[in-house]
Formats: structure tokens, sequence, C-alpha cells
């Protein structure tokens, strides 16, 4: 049997044309499943079991021998803390795959629930999530520790109640890395439960003679990220969180900022890289050289700031649930979890894919500020920014796609879009020269109308340079009243301006009325102008 030719060639395009949609197929299929994992994911977080374990935490109440109501967690109340640390274990041992241990050095003491990684695993990276479960209310005048309340609702019930939520939905999960979930005793006595599962788990503090800092064991070299969560919920004012990082964990802040916006968490996120900040348990693990960020509702709690208020329940007996904003600690809760959950299966799997960008402009464009669209190819999640403008672009999840608004400068420019990931970038370039078209942005004739007896301001605006400006003022019957020229900005070569005392060309004060002024200018040898009513009354 004999094929011809044009069969031939029919078969082959028929067959590249099915190859592309299968592939289209499995691409929306990944999407799709990655899509149904985040939603999935994101509702797990109740409101309702942070409120409860908030409470739980709160009260912290005995049942055995006897009722009995503590209302504190310090670390130096001895009933009150094993109270709560039986409620933590029994919370992390109800969770699927957790491995339950305790560490108690010199009575302060740290709860781990370790969920291991796959059976077949080789990765040796360790994510911790934690969260101190002690509290303290030294800011009222009379405080005991053994004897008054420090309720700690939301300092840090908030936190905790997050950590134990992020374990209880992560825990259902097998993933290729170790995952730490602990409660750290003793934050409020210098970080004593971070500085202590630093020394004890990681090993021991050898310092170097020269640098003074601290020589890890291979063993300790495999924590990757630590999120630590303190008081995340009075605020009221809006949904904020600050992450505090320094430079060795800025990728942690990134991953959390480009999750916050990839899976609409709806948070505003302030984040803070210095080194000095030292009001949490992220203190330690800098010290000993490992990246950790804390998640906190402000580093400042005391004093107002920009989008929070100052928290008068700080360190007091009125720190209690009634004070919590609960849709916060959601979110902040879902930010955790979404981010730590993406980097364990995306950022740190070595098959993992840089994020695919492409968008075309012609050579030559006239509109300025330019839109520009495009699409990108990812499996997890990105940020996409256009420089040198650093225009955060709008992504459209579902067709892939994004788009921006962006400024141009006259002549060539070089635009560059980047997708940020938490361990890098990926970009592509392209070139566009600007021949824009003059457009009078604004013309101001202030005031208008004006009192005989007053100046009449003239300003302009262009998009581009302007190099001259002239005012005609005519009255009514057309007839020439006074002529103008116009005074270039000092800082802005787009912007012109004059004045008019409202006197004719001889000198005479003319009459209220309405005046005809024409306006024109001069920009890259071309005259544009624009006609105006000036009132001028008595």
């Amino acid at each position: 049997m004999t094929i011809s030719p044009q069969s031939y060639n029919k078969t082959y395009y028929i067959t590249i044309f099915a190859l592309c949609i299968v592939l289209i197929l499995i691409l929306l299929s990944s999407y799709t499943a990655s899509a149904d994992r985040s939603n999935d994911l994101l509702t797990k977080v109740q409101t309702d079991s942070l409120l409860s374990h908030v409470t739980a935490l709160q009260d912290n109440i005995s049942q055995f021998p006897t009722k009995q109501t503590f209302r504190t967690r310090n670390a130096h109340h001895q009933d009150a803390t094993q109270n709560i640390i039986d409620y933590i274990k029994t919370k992390f041992r109800s969770y699927k795959h957790l491995q339950v241990t305790e560490q108690n050095v010199s009575g302060i003491r740290n709860v781990i629930a370790t969920l291991p990684p796959k059976k077949n695993s080789t990765s040796k990276r360790v994510f911790i999530i934690c969260a101190h479960y002690d509290t303290k209310a030294d800011q009222e005048p009379n405080w005991n520790p053994l004897a008054s309340t420090a309720p700690g609702a939301n300092k840090n019930g908030t936190g905790m109640a997050a950590m134990l939520t992020v374990a209880e939905i992560l825990s259902q999960n097998v993933y290729e890395h170790e995952i730490k979930f602990i409660a750290l005793g003793g934050e409020e006595l210098g970080f004593l439960g971070s500085r202590n599962y630093i020394q004890q788990t990681i090993g021991s503090e050898k310092k170097h003679s020269e640098s003074s800092k601290i020589l890890r064991t291979p063993e300790s070299e495999k924590i990757a990220a630590v999120f630590n969560m303190d008081m995340i919920g009075y605020n009221w004012k809006s949904d904020f969180v600050e992450v505090i990082a320094n430079r060795e964990s800025i990728w942690i802040s990134r991953a959390l900022a480009i999750a916050n916006t990839w899976h609409n968490i709806g948070l505003t996120i302030r984040q803070t890289q210095d080194e000095f900040v030292d009001i949490s348990s992220h203190k330690p693990f800098w010290e000993a050289g490992y990246p950790a960020v804390t998640l906190i509702e402000s580093s400042t709690p005391w004093r107002d700031s920009q989008n929070y208020n100052a928290n008068p329940y700080y360190h007091t007996y009125g720190d209690t649930v009634d004070k919590i904003n609960f849709r916060l600690v959601a979110k902040v809760t879902q930010l955790v979890l979404i981010t730590v959950d993406s980097l364990l299966i995306d950022m740190f799997n070595p098959d993992r894919k840089l994020p695919e960008l492409s968008f075309e402009l012609p050579d030559i464009v006239k509109q300025n500020p330019l839109e520009i669209s495009g699409t990108y190819q990812s499996e997890y999640p990105i940020d996409i920014v256009i420089y040198p403008s650093k225009v955060r672009a709008d992504i459209d999840r579902e067709t892939q796609t994004y788009h921006a608004t962006i400024p141009l400068s006259p002549g060539p420019n070089t635009i560059t879009v980047v997708a940020h990931f938490p361990l890098g970038a990926a970009s592509v370039k392209r070139e566009v020269i600007l021949d824009e078209a003059f457009i009078l942005k604004e013309i101001i004739i202030s005031p208008n109308p004006v009192r005989f007896n007053e100046r009449t301001e003239f300003r302009v605006e262009g998009n581009l340079e302007i190099s001259s400006m002239k005012i005609i003022v005519y009255d009514v019957r057309g007839k020439i009243i006074q002529r103008i020229d116009g005074v270039v900005d000092r800082l802005n070569k787009r912007i012109w301006r004059t004045w008019w005392n409202q006197q004719t060309v001889y000198g005479l004060v003319v009459s209220p009325g309405v005046y005809i002024c024409y306006i024109s200018v001069e920009s890259k040898g071309e005259t544009h102008s624009i006609v105006k009513k000036l009132v001028i009354i008595r």
C-alpha cells in the first residue's frame, strides 16, 4: 500500500495537534490538582477551632485531682505548666503521624511533635514551626508569677493555637522533609525554650575563639527554615501581620508575601529585615546561624504604628479571648500553613522547573503609561514584577496570564518581567521605543472666578518636556487684552506656569466679565493649544 505525501503530511499534523491537546490537558490537570489542594488546605482552618484552643490555653483548667482554673501559664508556676503541657501533648498525640517528645532543661519544658519524612526519603532537611506557651503579666503593678493570673490569650495563646492548627492539618500528609512542631517554654524568661532546644537537640554551643560564632555540628545543619508565631490576634484596625527576618531568612519572608498574594489570603504584610529585633524566639536561631522568621502583630506592640494601634493588654490581666480578632488569626494561620506546604512540595523539590514567562511588544509604542500582558507557567506560587518601574503585575491563576500598566520614558526603554519565587527568580527582557504624542495632562487657571484685585495663575503640565508657553487673553468681542509668556518649572521641564495681574497691554485694569484665554505650548517643535474661560468679578 502506497501512502501519498499529502496523506503523510495530514497524519503528521494530526499527530502533532493531538500531542499538543494532551500536553494542554496535562497542564490543566496539574493546575487544577494544585488549586484543589490549596483550597482544601485553606478551608481546613476554622475560627471555631482556633477559638477553642485559645480559650483552653487562657483558662488552663485542670480536672484532676480536683477541678482548678489556673488562668496562667507562667514558667515559675509548676502546676499550671504541668497542666498546659498535658493539654499540648494530648492535642499533638491526637494528630496523625506525629511523634511526641518532651525536653526539660532545669524546669523549662518544650513539647516537640515530629512529623517524619517519607520512608524512602533521603532528605536531611528539617522545617520547624514553633510558638511559646508561657505567659506573664508584669505590666500589672503587683503581679506575682506564683499567685497572680496571666491569661495570655493573645500572647501567646494565638500563636500556640495557630501552631496547633497547622500541626493538625499538615500531619494528615507525609512529605519528603521532616517537620517539627515545637511548643516552647520560658520565652518570657529570655527565650529559654528556643535556646535550650538549640543547645540540647542540635548540639552544644562551641564558640570559635576568634569569631565568637556558634559552630554547627553536621546534625544541626539540617534546619531549613523556622516559622515562629508570637501574638497575632490583637488588631481590629486591619488584617495586618509583621514578618521579622534577617539576611539569612529574608527568603522565608518573601515566601510568605508571595503566598499571601497568590492565594488571595488578604493580609497586609510588613516585611521587616532587622538583625537586631529580639522580641521573640527567633533570636536564638539567628544567633546559631539558622534562617528563622517571627510572625507577630507588631514588633513594637506597646505603641501605634501604620495599620496598628498599640495593644493596651500586652502582658496584663486583660489579655483575654474577648479582645482577639479571630478572622485575623485565621488568616495568619492559613498563611503559614499554605507557605510551609508549598515549600515542602515545590521549593525543595530537586525536579522543580523554573517559571516560564512570555510577553510581546511592538518595537515602537506611542501610549504612556503602557499596558502590557503576557503568559506564565508555574506549578508553584510566584510574584511577577515589571522593572525598572517595579510595578507588581496582576496575576490570573486560572488562565495563567498577567497584566500591568507601566510608565515609560521618552525614547528607548528596557522592560524586564521578573517572576520571583522564594529561592530565586526567572526573567524575560524586551526593548521598546516610546515615540509618545504630546498630551496636555493638566491645565489649571486659579482662582477662577477671580476678584479683579487678585492675580491669576496659569499652570500647564504635559507628558513630555515643554519648550515654551504663551497665553493670549481676549475679551468676548475677540479683542486682544494681554499677551503673557510662561516660565519653566526649575525642577520639571514638563511643567510651565505664568501669572496675570488683570491689566491690559497698556497697563489699564480690566473690567469684570468673561475673558477667553488662548493657551499654547510648544513641545518637540510642535505647537499645542487649548482655549479656556476666565471670569473676573468685583
